[in-house]
């Protein structure tokens, strides 16, 4: 008997919905499989080492110069002629800039000519006294006429002194119409030109002795400040020169706190230098505040301190780490090992132990691989 081919009978569209059924039970088995496939445990160890170990605190702050002296005005009037500009190096007593002095010269004219009448009659005052001593010796006048002319030398006296007072205060608003350098150094910063209008204790000018020297005033959070201490290294960048770094070194911690958005911050002064003449007053800085260093030492990674193979609870502040077995016998391939810890780093931790050397392999990481 012939063999009949069934499928012939089957309608196409039956076939479709039948193969693509059996795709749909193959790709969710596919999936289920991998969703509660097995996994396999990799552990990732650091070697122990001996080098530096170091602490440091990150920290901001703003540039500004050393030995800046700002002048001001003396004198109230108004400016004539102004005799430097931005960035000039100037000399000590230099002139910087004239105020008219028109008024000024009036007034020490008239001073002056008071000051020599005054000086003229106490000549003559002196002359009249010497007379009239020796006129009462030959019994000439009366001890009344000789007292009266010794009181009228000492008014003279007084009001010569007087003007001579009038005349050095008139003599010394003279000298401040002269606007001049209190050191030699550059001017950073001048707020003056001709016609200006000044008055007593206006800003005119800002020499700075040298530039070569720098200091940088950083913002220490509270919970920082007690690390801080004068004598550590600082390191910073500024945005103007990101591939440079430059150094310094505290030079003092302020006592006094400054709150910042609710924030209590404390000052450290850092005297830093400028010898290539980069940094300029007023950057902001990126800075890190060397705490503590130890050096040529015994040193695992952080995270060996954070990682463990088994389950633990309440070990905060650890004193052991998980040491790589030579041979795996046990279960774990790796061994709990007490140690003595000291200076905690930002990337390594110094231990003490007779059971770990240079070279151990430490845990650090467990990574969990997972396979189809």
């Amino acid at each position: 008997m012939p063999k009949i081919d069934f499928s012939r009978f089957i309608p196409r569209k039956k076939k479709t919905i039948a193969g693509v059924a059996a795709l749909s039970i193959l790709l969710i088995y596919l999936i289920f499989r991998g969703c509660t496939g097995s996994s396999d445990v990799v552990y990732r160890y650091a070697k122990v080492t001996s080098g530096d170990v170091i602490k440091t605190v990150s920290v901001t702050g703003t540039l500004d110069v050393l030995n800046s002296y700002r002048v001001m005005s003396k004198i109230n009037g108004v400016v004539n002629r102004v005799l430097v500009d931005f960035n000039q190096v100037v000399g000590k007593g230099q002139l910087l800039a004239t105020v008219d002095s028109t008024e000024i010269d009036q007034e020490m004219s008239r001073v002056r000519a008071q000051l020599e009448r005054a000086r003229l009659d106490l000549s003559g005052a002196k002359a009249d006294i010497d007379t009239k001593k020796d006129l009462y010796k030959e019994n000439l006048i009366s001890r009344k006429d000789l007292e009266q002319a010794e009181l009228n030398y000492k008014k003279i006296a007084a009001q010569y002194r007087q003007f001579y007072v009038e005349y050095e205060i008139a003599l010394r608003n003279k000298n401040y119409t002269r606007i001049t350098s209190p050191a030699s150094g550059i001017i950073i910063s001048m707020d003056i030109k001709p016609m200006d209008v000044v008055a007593v204790n206006k800003p005119l000018f800002v020499v700075v002795e040298d530039l070569r020297k720098m200091y940088l005033t950083i913002n220490v959070d509270e919970s920082d400040i007690g690390k801080i201490a004068k004598g550590q290294h600082v390191s910073f960048t500024v945005s103007a020169f990101p591939g440079s770094a430059f150094a310094g070194k505290i030079d003092q911690v302020r006592l006094n706190p400054t709150t910042q958005q609710s924030i209590v911050l404390y000052q450290a002064i850092v005297i830093c230098d400028n010898s290539e003449m980069k940094l300029k007053p007023g950057m902001t800085a990126t800075a890190t505040v060397v705490v503590g260093k130890k050096e040529k030492v015994l040193r695992v990674h952080n995270e060996a301190f954070i990682v463990s193979p088994v389950e633990t609870k309440g070990d905060f502040n650890r004193q052991f780490v998980w040491k790589k077995r030579t041979s795996v016998v046990d279960e774990l391939p790796v061994k709990k090992i007490g140690v003595k810890t000291g200076l905690v780093g930002d990337v390594f931790t110094e231990i003490a132990s007779d059971k770990i050397k240079t070279g151990d392999e430490i845990l650090v990481r467990i990574e969990k691989k997972f396979k189809l």
